[in-house]
């Protein structure tokens, strides 16, 4: 009989981190999963009791204990984008501080279809944005990434293949972030000061990594929403309009799609864009750059 030797079973060194690195966060979704199934159980029987008809209790236990946990999960997902767990002094979404001062960013770009509509429109109304660019759409069209940067706009980077960040092994993020700051240098002569993780999910690996590599995390504070598919220019427009506060970080698309990097129409966005530009200004906004934005919050915070 031939014995097997833990020589023969050793896992490798250099594989013990992303092993770990996989253990660690699935037990982390085990726990936020567990945890919500457990608390919407307890919460639905309470009601169930209430309930006289014994089926109807029964099938509501079930059912109401599958959508609370939906909706607490989803709740939990909303608050992490929008305001973060523990300290986010590098994360950068809102600042009322700035008084009635705006920032307009568009994430997924750059599109040969798109951009160059919606910078005609920022050219036409004086006003500078930046664009969060995915890599592989920087390779694809360099020239509309350079025409960003020609018409005086920042850079930022949100992936090279529009990744979940999360769920990435810590060698394909970190490739990610780097492939992509290379690619916008590249094309654009121009270095992204900053990095926007997809979908605004994020975790302290791409923070380290944001850090070393010199730039700030931005996400946003206001979504116009402009991905629903079956969104208006309208629509658009009266969300950004009516939610508006100071020190926003309002959140466009100028390319990207729900399953891919790019396929979505972003006709509504650049219909939009004008009469949000106008209406923002209408009000007292003053549509600021990134750049201002950042400085002018800490010199104000010091």
């Amino acid at each position: 009989m031939r014995y097997i030797s833990s020589e023969m079973v050793r896992i490798p060194r250099e594989v013990l981190p992303l092993y770990l690195d996989i253990f660690v966060r699935s037990l982390i979704v085990l726990i936020f999963v567990s945890g919500s199934v457990v608390i919407s159980f307890f919460s639905t029987r309470f009601i169930a009791y209430l309930i006289p008809h014994p089926l109807i209790s029964s099938a509501f236990l079930w059912t109401g204990t599958l959508v609370f946990s939906a909706l607490t999960l989803m709740g939990v997902a909303y608050f992490y984008v929008y305001h973060g767990f523990g300290a986010q002094a590098d994360i950068i979404r809102k600042n009322p501080i700035m008084g009635k001062k705006v920032v307009l960013t568009f994430d997924d770009g750059p599109s040969r279809d798109f951009t160059p509509q919606i910078l005609k429109i920022l050219a036409e109304k004086k006003v500078k944005a930046t664009f969060f660019m995915v890599g592989a759409q920087v390779e694809k069209y360099p020239e509309v990434a350079q025409q960003v940067v020609d018409d005086g706009h920042e850079v930022g980077n949100h992936t090279y293949g529009h990744i979940t960040v999360p769920h990435a092994p810590p060698t394909q993020l970190a490739s990610q972030i780097m492939r992509t700051n290379l690619s916008i240098l590249q094309h654009t002569g121009r270095y992204p000061q900053y990095l926007r993780p997809p979908r605004g999910l994020y975790d302290m690996r791409m923070r380290r990594i944001a850090m070393l590599m010199g730039q700030e995390v931005v996400l946003w504070s206001l979504s116009s929403q402009d991905w629903y598919p079956r969104v208006n220019g309208e629509t658009v427009t009266k969300r950004v309009i009516d939610r508006a506060s100071s020190g926003d970080i309002i959140l466009f698309h100028d390319s990207g799609s729900l399953l891919g990097r790019e396929g979505s129409n972003r006709r509504p966005t650049v219909e939009a864009l004008p009469t949000i530009i106008d209406g923002l200004q209408d009000k007292g906004f003053e549509i600021i750059s990134m750049e201002e934005f950042i400085s002018f919050a800490r010199e104000n915070s010091a």
